[in-house]
């Protein structure tokens, strides 16, 4: 992902750091912060093909703020501070789902559909990025 897709949502600071961990190889996080500060939060899984993952994670969309579907992969959400979107591949000879989601933990963005529109640039292009990282075609 470039650069000018995730500056928008950084805040103003001296020093991007970025911290790449996994809970397993279908489980990738990324965390960013500016100053020392959590920024985005950016997680990934492969999960069951039959996985309705709009149904779980309707809660925690919620609790960041009015999510709204957006045309990314096979679903998606954009919200007030996150965005999730999940589309089918193949992992491990198997039809699975990739799900995508990025969190903001601050908003440098102040007008809210400013920042929805960052967020669903920055998703667009992550989902592919990260289903590609995982080895999900």
């Amino acid at each position: 992902m470039g650069s000018e897709l995730l500056s928008p949502l950084l805040p103003d600071g001296e020093k991007l750091t970025q911290r790449d961990y996994n809970f397993g190889p279908t489980q990738p996080r990324c965390e960013l912060k500016v100053d020392g500060n959590l920024v985005v939060h950016f997680s990934g899984d492969v999960v069951p093909a039959g996985t309705d993952v709009i149904a779980v994670n309707e809660r925690g969309m919620r609790g960041l703020g009015h999510p709204a579907a957006a045309n990314i992969g096979q679903d998606a959400r954009i919200a007030d501070r996150g965005a999730l979107a999940v589309d089918s591949c193949s992992y491990g000879g198997k039809q699975q789902k990739f799900v995508a989601e990025v969190e903001l933990k601050q908003q440098a963005i102040q007008d809210v559909s400013e920042r929805r529109g960052a967020l669903r640039s920055l998703l667009k292009a992550y989902l592919p990025a990260a289903m590609k990282d995982v080895g999900c075609s």
